[in-house]
């Protein structure tokens, strides 16, 4: 069986800001989507991306599926009201 493990990261293009927050393990029965956008509102980021680890492998985790969320994207740079 496959884990899965999703990474948030603080992403601001305006200070050229791209860093990893945290680490989420995905539980097998948790629904990746999900798993993903609950990750991201814990931690306020606009980009969570989801690693897999084939079982029984020696190679390191593999990219799955990249997730971004636009309300969390950072606004830093926009005019305020």
């Amino acid at each position: 069986m496959n884990a899965f493990t999703a990474v948030t990261y603080d992403v601001c293009p305006h200070e050229s800001l791209c860093e990893a927050m945290n680490r989420y393990e995905i539980e097998k029965e948790e629904d990746i989507e999900a798993a993903a956008a609950r990750a991201a509102g814990q931690d306020v980021a606009p980009l969570v991306e989801v690693y897999q680890t084939p079982a029984g492998k020696e190679a390191g985790p593999l990219l799955y599926k990249t997730y971004r969320f636009e309300a969390y994207t950072c606004r830093c740079g926009e005019p305020r009201d």
